[in-house]
């Protein structure tokens, strides 16, 4: 299982991006309300990404790993958790436009249990710009890490942008 790459801008609905198996749809995601730590909910087969922005592009890079790899720095807000996937799918898809091209697949050695280490940057910027066209750049960055490993607890590692707070408080 080589390790992979890709960066793509990917269109944010009603301020979030899911990580499903196409197949099972974006239907498979939690609801974004189940979200306590600001950032991921997290369900089988299914995850959902809150971000500041209302409606527009966002840009997500998706590394996978055969081991947990070290932390990257400079994020507002990181969150790390764990998923299953029942059918070796797990894709970073848009509720609008599907699955997105040019990003691995974060269930990349098949059905089973890893981590998902989540980064975002720019929701506070994305939230007062609230909506962005198709051709405007995006202000949001988001990292999602993924490695085959036994399910585990939550674990907030950086907490520091408003959306994030405000999140929390519902």
């Amino acid at each position: 299982m080589p390790e992979e790459r890709g960066v793509a801008r990917v269109w944010v609905y009603a301020r979030q991006f899911y990580v499903v198996d196409p197949e099972l749809g974006t239907d498979q995601a939690p609801d974004i309300s189940d979200a306590g730590n600001g950032l991921i909910a997290v369900a089988e087969d299914g995850a959902g990404i809150l971000t500041g922005l209302t409606v527009g592009p966002v840009e997500v890079t998706v590394t996978t790993h055969q081991s947990e790899p070290p932390l990257e720095g400079d994020w507002d807000e990181v969150v790390e958790t764990s998923f299953t996937s029942s059918t070796g799918s797990a894709l970073v898809t848009s509720w609008e436009d599907g699955e997105v091209e040019d990003l691995p697949d974060l269930a990349s050695a098949g059905p089973g249990s890893y981590r998902m280490r989540v980064h975002a940057r720019g929701r506070d910027a994305g939230r007062a710009e609230d909506s962005l066209g198709p051709d405007d750049d995006p202000v949001e960055a988001y990292l999602l890490q993924a490695w085959p490993a036994p399910a585990a607890d939550e674990q907030v590692i950086r907490q520091t942008d408003q959306v994030g707070t405000e999140w929390r408080q519902l």
